[in-house]
């Protein structure tokens, strides 16, 4: 289980990425690397990229996968966190339990954007069916895409 969370979590990051540059550390303007040192003192595995006109930092902070978007000034747009389900609003743990009877949380980011708020995006899984889910903070369903879930399975010779 944890290994599909995971794999989800690199799936997610990897196309968030996919949509940014990545450029050396040196090319960072300086107002960027002091904000994120700053608010991010403990930030690991730093990986930095350029979305557009904005840059996007990629690490890890206590384990956890995240990313952080500031303008060129330095300013802090947004971030995206990799959080555990038991760290859900309780309006949005109700509206899963709810909604979605047997289904099981596979991932969970939590995304704060300046400008729109704080959302919880998450998969849920039930067999082999799921769906990705973007919730408000007060547990409304902001979009539901459905999901087949598909495990690949390897086998090996017996010979």
């Amino acid at each position: 289980m944890k290994k599909v969370a995971i794999v989800v979590i690199l799936y997610y990051l990897i196309g968030l990425v996919a949509f940014s540059q990545e450029i050396p550390s040196g090319n960072i303007p300086k107002p960027v690397k002091q904000a994120f040192a700053k608010q991010f003192p403990a930030a690991k595995a730093v990986k930095y990229g350029l979305d557009k006109t904005d840059y996007q930092i990629d690490f890890q902070e206590q384990g956890k996968e995240c990313i952080a978007t500031y303008n060129s000034a330095g300013k802090l747009l947004g971030t995206d966190k990799e959080i555990t389900s038991d760290k859900l609003p309780k309006e949005v743990s109700s509206t899963v339990a709810q909604d979605f009877p047997g289904y099981t949380i596979v991932t969970v980011i939590r995304r704060e954007a300046l400008d729109k708020g704080i959302c919880f995006e998450m998969d849920l899984k039930k067999d082999d069916a799921g769906y990705s889910i973007r919730f408000s903070d007060k547990g409304e369903i902001l979009q539901k895409v459905a999901r087949k879930v598909q495990f690949k399975v390897t086998t090996k010779s017996m010979k």
